[in-house]
């Protein structure tokens, strides 16, 4: 066969090629995936616990948004719906919150489930915008995915629920830009999935003012009222269904939780350097692409992804720009990117300006790296994971709990502190979910660095002796997040493995 044979057999076949190895490394990142989530790692997507413990509470029926400034100084960073979901099912169970390594399964599994199925909607969306094109509809669903897995932040989160939802909102805002008799059903339909989205994460807003502005830019102003009527409504029904506590103290947590300061650095770190900028030219394509479609205007639903692409990368910059925020942010993003960029490719019209054959041999060439370096990544991430059992560190934290539990019959209520600098102490928390002070201490020292709330009720705590046990590193006397020194009020109790126990010398005289 000659090299122009070659070449021509390539050109043809290639993309095909490409998606027979997207499912297969698919099928090893799904196994790499669920193994990790099967593991006794206590974090496997980056601040889990802030899952897990709202979840935990739900399952107990205690509130999950209560007074940051009381004990037992605890901030609920995200809205209820993802938690509400998980521990509604989890109920079905005859689990309880104390089965804690069920409860992250729970989740995991959740998770797992809206990842795949938002990436699976996804993919439909670009068949129905290709013109019924199977191969690059499955190209796109896997692209999603593998990307989505590879930042990690999907994994046991209310991230995963939120991309799920973008999917749906998007199917949604396609039905409802090509149906006629229908057409503002679908409007209200689309709002309501827009005002779900903010209840599952606060970044979900964004959805729904893409909605206005779309109306805004084509100048329909009484069904901009009416949208925005029904999206009023919309969320006064959730917060009237959805388990807020108070609305005042909803608020406070959802508001004050993220309220963290900016940095430049971080955001480097932890976004620009790590991984945004491997996507580089995805996002140069999408904001062309837009450019050129929000001038050509060539159908509703295309006019409306360039309005809401720029909108939700402009609104990932900004808010990745928080210290503690990540890359998870451009999870919505990508999605919309890749549907635009995918039904601009596979137009008749415009894909000549791509380069023609020779385009579509350097996208499957991109996309296999992709494919292989997602999969690569999250292999070496969760490699010791797989390899080494960690259940031994779970028991040893469980022994903790119940030696409190049992042996010093702890209440609920009954304040500890978790103080371990050295060695994990997820585990603790969780299983003494109804104990822990300041269970999210990133959090709270965030929180009082920016003065965002007052702590001093901690310090009063501590200088009256008022918090029953501290549990720390062995050797090692206690030092909690914000430095207030516990001073003469604590006396040494017991070792349990690499734990020391210390409890109140003044409850303990006062019990006497």
């Amino acid at each position: 066969m000659s090299l122009s044979n070659w070449y021509s057999w390539l050109n043809r076949n290639i993309l095909f090629f490409s998606c027979i190895f997207g499912l297969v490394s698919f099928a090893v990142l799904l196994i790499v995936k669920t193994k990790a989530s099967l593991s006794y790692l206590p974090d496997i997507s980056g601040s889990e616990t802030s899952t897990i413990l709202p979840i935990q509470l739900l399952i107990n029926g205690d509130p999950i948004y209560t007074n940051p400034e009381e004990a037992p100084f605890r901030l609920t960073q995200y809205t209820p719906l993802y938690f509400s979901i998980v521990s509604f099912f989890y109920k079905l169970t005859s689990w309880t919150a104390f089965e804690v390594h069920k409860v992250f399964l729970a989740s995991r599994a959740f998770s797992i489930g809206f990842t795949i199925l938002a990436s699976v909607l996804s993919g439909y969306m670009v068949y129905l915008v290709s013109i019924r094109n199977r191969i690059v509809s499955v190209l796109s669903a896997l692209f999603i995915y593998h990307v989505l897995a590879f930042w990690l932040l999907t994994g046991s989160r209310p991230d995963s629920l939120l991309v799920l939802l973008t999917s749906v909102l998007l199917l949604t805002i396609y039905k409802a830009a090509n149906s006629d008799k229908n057409s503002e059903a679908w409007w209200y339909l689309a709002i309501f999935i827009a005002v779900s989205a903010f209840f599952v994460k606060q970044s979900g807003a964004i959805h729904s003012i893409a909605i206005g502005v779309y109306f805004i830019v084509i100048r329909q102003w009484k069904m901009l009222f009416r949208i925005t009527l029904a999206g009023v409504l919309f969320f006064c029904l959730h917060l009237l269904i959805l388990p807020v506590n108070t609305i005042p103290l909803f608020f406070t947590n959802i508001i004050g939780g993220v309220a963290n300061s900016t940095s430049f650095d971080w955001f480097y770190d932890w976004t620009l350097k790590s991984w945004v900028l491997q996507f580089a030219m995805l996002m140069v394509l999408n904001l062309m692409i837009s450019a050129y479609h929000f001038v050509k205007r060539p159908t509703s639903f295309f006019l409306f992804l360039s309005i809401a692409s720029p909108l939700f990368f402009l609104f990932a910059t900004l808010t990745s720009l928080k210290i503690g925020a990540g890359v998870g942010y451009y999870q919505d993003y990508l999605i919309l990117a890749v549907i635009q960029i995918a039904a601009f490719f596979t137009d008749k019209n415009e894909r000549s300006k791509i380069g023609g054959e020779f385009g579509r041999i350097g996208i499957s060439l991109y996309l296999l790296f992709v494919y292989f370096y997602c999969t690569l990544f999250v292999f070496m991430t969760y490699k010791n994971v797989l390899l080494n059992d960690q259940s031994a560190t779970y028991i040893e934290q469980r022994k903790v709990a119940e030696y409190l539990l049992t042996e010093k019959g702890l209440k609920k209520e009954d304040w500890i502190s978790v103080e371990s600098k050295t060695t994990s102490d997820y585990f603790i928390r969780h299983f003494l979910y109804n104990q822990t002070l300041t269970p999210f201490k990133d959090l709270v020292y965030l929180a009082n660095k920016n003065q965002t709330f007052d702590f001093s009720e901690f310090r009063n705590m501590i200088d009256k002796g008022q918090i029953h046990y501290v549990i720390t590193d062995r050797g090692n006397f206690p030092k909690n997040i914000l430095n207030y020194s516990f001073g003469n009020t604590l006396k040494f109790s017991s070792t349990i493995g690499p734990y020391d126990i210390y409890e109140s010398k003044i409850l303990q005289n006062i019990e006497l």
